[in-house]
């Protein structure tokens, strides 16, 4: 009986370890996806929704779902990163005749 008493207690305490570990790790992304998109303004090639994917990642937050929010914040980052090569691909662009 000792034994699944302590065993429980184990896993709960890892679980709770995890769930902390969990919203780190969406507060860097939440950080990182902003400077992303600070840096896309300034190239002035922000995708249309970047902004509202990091928006609903925030509200998601707060409403205690860190997997979506964690979803929504990398998808905001990705977008971030992938608009300023896009901007940096087509800086290159030369017309083809």
């Amino acid at each position: 009986m000792k034994k699944i008493i302590v065993i429980a207690g184990l896993a709960l305490t890892l679980g709770a370890c995890a769930g902390m570990q969990s919203t780190q790790e969406l507060d860097d992304t939440i950080a990182q996806a902003e400077k992303e998109i600070a840096a896309t303004k300034k190239s002035n090639a922000l995708w249309r929704d970047t902004e509202k994917f990091l928006e609903d990642a925030k509200k998601a937050k707060a409403d205690g779902d860190v997997d979506g929010a964690t979803k929504l914040a990398k998808k905001a980052l990705t977008e971030a990163k992938l608009a300023q090569k896009q901007a940096q691909d087509q800086a290159k662009a030369k017309p083809v005749f």
